[in-house]
């Protein structure tokens, strides 16, 4: 499931849950639609998950925060602070790795 946010609401989220995954796009970014893609089928794979998007075009201060130097952008953040940021999305089965790996484990992302 999918649920876009604003970059002021991001903190609010973070604070209420212990993992995010945010996915930082802008919609005219085709890049980004494929990575979308990938993630819905993944996000269909993994019950309850829920990926919080933010256009990066309205959010150049959480981007700056996050070091996000380009789209699309996945970033994972455990009890509010950044734990790993993904760049590159190969193909549905590292992103299902990735994000399974990442909600079940307590150990950071490589």
């Amino acid at each position: 499931m999918f649920k876009e946010i604003s970059d002021t609401e991001v903190l609010e989220v973070v604070q209420k849950e212990k993992k995010v995954i945010l996915f930082f796009y802008t919609p005219l970014c085709g890049t980004c639609k494929l990575a979308r893609r990938m993630l819905e089928i993944v996000a269909a794979t993994l019950p309850g998950l829920v990926i919080y998007t933010c256009d990066a075009n309205f959010a150049r201060p959480l981007l700056e925060a996050f070091e996000v130097q380009s789209v699309p952008a996945l970033a994972y953040l455990r009890d509010g602070e950044l734990s790993y940021l993904q760049f590159a999305f190969p193909g549905v089965d590292d992103l299902y790795a990735r994000i399974k790996q990442f909600f079940s484990e307590s150990e950071p992302l490589d």
